[in-house]
C-alpha cells in the first residue's frame, strides 16, 4: 500500500501523530506492503489506543501490527474455508 493511502489512513483514524513519527520506518520495512484492504489498517488503529504521551517504540507498534494482522488474515481463511453445512451436522 502506498505511503499517501496510510498517511491518509492514519489522519482519518486521529493518530497522524504516529504516522508522523513511524514514517521513515514504514517505508523501509515495508510494514504496510503486504497489506491489501485499507479497512485492516483503520481497524487496527481503531481497536489499540496509542497515545502521543506515552513512548511507543517502532518495534512494539510493528509487534502488535503484525499480530493483529496475522489473526485478521486466519479469521478470514476460517470464514473462506467455513461449510454452509457445518451448522447442520449434531
Amino acid at each position: 500500500m502506498d505511503g499517501h493511502t496510510v498517511k491518509n489512513i492514519f489522519d482519518d483514524t486521529g493518530y497522524l501523530f504516529l504516522y508522523d513519527k513511524f514514517s521513515y520506518h514504514f517505508y523501509i520495512s515495508g510494514l504496510f506492503d503486504v497489506v491489501e484492504q485499507e479497512k485492516v489498517i483503520s481497524d487496527f488503529l481503531n481497536s489499540y489506543g496509542f497515545d502521543d504521551k506515552n513512548p511507543l517504540f517502532f518495534d512494539d507498534f510493528s509487534y502488535y501490527f503484525n499480530c493483529f494482522h496475522y489473526s485478521h488474515q486466519k479469521q478470514r481463511m476460517m470464514n473462506y474455508l467455513k461449510t454452509e453445512y457445518d451448522e447442520h451436522i449434531c
